[in-house]
Formats: structure tokens, sequence, C-alpha cells
């Protein structure tokens, strides 16, 4: 371990920052090593203080280790430090937060709808309630609410599961048409128009992947934007030409998801407790479709997209 340098007015003590379960680097306002958590050495496979700094880099790498990492950096106060931040991006952690992500719906979130229906039911039937429309209604919305939460569960298990070796041509303009029509009845409720800009991109924006995966995760995307964006303006589905990449994306003039929303759907660390489970489907049909999700919070809103790599000519051949 390297031990920490004595440093007046230092922010972030080291005894916190060997705590987190990432690795953690803090440098000065002269990109000096000031401390490196154990967990830091650990992910970047390397021993001393001369070599932390030559390891590190920002973004998304592989460590000597092969390890692929991803490290966020961010600028402290006073004094001025920079902190990165650095998260083991390996299949198997991966898969042991989709476990969290499971097991905690399973063992609470599902608790709690059927809890409710529990107490309903027993209210009725010891004459604490009565048996009228309105508890009807009461322990049918809380039967939606379990279902939907146990189909969340076990949608995240399906992407999980999937293989792009039994990957088919998906048209993206397809699935941002079927998208359109899923969230129709939301975006009426709302009085927001749903425009749809798919012909730009001509009749072969093609992708190999999971067409009901896609679609689903595509059609939670345009859901978020219509239900928490602001109401009565108009929401944007394009697809677009990227080169090597199809991109197809949602636009809305809100600000978009909330800070630990927002570190689910871009695969960061954690930020606090998720919420459902809509946003870590989506992430993980990106990472199974080797798809890039872009985010951008503008003045005119907020957009979200998944880049797909596009369907190869030998594929079709094949």
């Amino acid at each position: 371990m390297i031990p920490p340098r004595t440093r007046k007015g230092m922010m972030l003590p080291p005894a916190l920052l060997d705590l987190l379960p990432l690795g953690v680097v803090l440098c000065d306002a002269d990109g000096e090593l000031v401390h490196a958590s154990p967990r830091a050495l650990a992910l970047l496979d390397v021993a001393d203080a001369a070599t932390v700094m030559s390891a590190l880099q920002a973004g998304d790498f592989e460590s000597a280790a092969q390890v692929p990492l991803r490290v966020t950096r961010h600028e402290l106060g006073d004094p001025h430090q920079t902190l990165y931040l650095i998260e083991d991006r390996s299949a198997e952690v991966s898969a042991a937060n989709l476990r969290d992500d499971a097991w905690r719906v399973m063992s609470h979130d599902l608790r709690s709808p059927l809890g409710a229906i529990l107490t309903l039911t027993e209210s009725v039937a010891d004459g604490t309630l009565p048996p009228d429309p309105q508890t009807l209604q009461q322990v049918g919305h809380y039967a939606e609410l379990a279902l939907a939460r146990a189909d969340g569960v076990l949608r995240l298990l399906r992407a999980d599961a999937l293989r792009s070796e039994q990957f088919e041509a998906v048209s993206l303009q397809q699935i941002a048409w079927e998208a359109s029509d899923a969230c129709y009845a939301a975006a009426r409720d709302r009085a927001i128009s749903v425009r749809v800009d798919a012909d730009a991109a001509g009749d072969d924006a093609l992708v190999g992947g999971d067409v009901d995966a896609l679609r689903r995760a595509l059609t939670h995307l345009l859901e978020n934007a219509i239900l928490h964006g602001p109401a009565g303006q108009s929401v944007a589905l394009t697809v677009a030409d990227c080169d090597t990449h199809w991109r197809i994306a949602v636009h809305d003039s809100g600000h978009g998801p909330d800070a630990t929303a927002l570190s689910v759907l871009t695969g960061a660390q954690r930020i606090g407790r998720p919420r459902g489970l809509g946003l870590a489907f989506v992430r993980r049909v990106a990472d199974r479709h080797g798809a890039r999700i872009h985010c951008a919070r503008g003045a005119d809103g907020f957009t979200v997209g998944l880049e797909l790599p596009k369907w190869a000519a030998e594929h079709a051949q094949a």
C-alpha cells in the first residue's frame, strides 16, 4: 500500500477512500500522487507510487492484467485536487451487479405490493374494510405493481442470457415505429406528440441483435421521456447513420434522469439505491449488443441513444 502524503487541508481522508468498493486515486494540483487505495493498486495491477500515474488514464481501457476498467476523473475544490474513480467492468462484476439488482427486487420491491395485497384481503376477511369496488381497485393496483416488478426481473435475466451467435438482422426503423405505437396511450394522456424521424436513414438501417430485447429497451427509453418530461411538449425518436454504427436516439425537452438513474444507464459506479430495473435492462441489452449508450444534456433538453454496429454484408450472405 502507498502511504498517504501528509498534506495540510486535505479534504478526503485516506482511510475513508480505502473503504470504497471501487479504486480511488487522489492527486494534487500539480498532478502528483497524494493517495492510492489498495483497490486501485489491485485493479491497475501496480505495486508502487512510481507506476500508478503511468498506468492511469481516463475512460475505458484494459489494465496490464487485461481487466476491463472504467476511470472517471473528478475535479475537487479548495485545495484543488483530482479524484480518479476506477471501476471493474469485467463480465464477472457485471453479472454480480445483475444478481444484486434481481435479488433486491425479489427480496424487497416485491414484498411491498404483496404485503399490501395480503393486508387488504385480511382486512376484508375480518370486516375492517368493506368488499367494495374501491378495495378491489386497491388490490388490483398492487397486483399489477407486483407483476410489473416480477416481469422486470425476468426481462433483466433474459437480457443477461442473450448471445451474439443467435442474433439476427434487426431494422431500427421497424423498432422505432413499434416503440412509438407502444407508447401512444402514455403520450396521449400527457398531450405529448412523438415524432419519428427514421426515413432519412434509408431502408437498410440494420443491426445484429435480438429484436424483442432492442424493442423493449427503446420502448423503455421513449416511455421515460414521455412520463418524466414536460407535458404538452414533443419527443423526437431518430435513426441516424454514424459511419460504422447506427444511432437510434430519444430526445425530449426535459432535464433527463437524475444522477442515480444516469449512473445505472451509463454503467458508471452506482450513486445511491437505484429504483426499478428498466434502466438496468437497457444497460444490459446495450452491453450484450456491443452498443454504446450516448447521453447528452443541453439547453434544449436531454438526448439518450444507442449506437449499434451495422449489420455487415457477410452476415446477410451467411
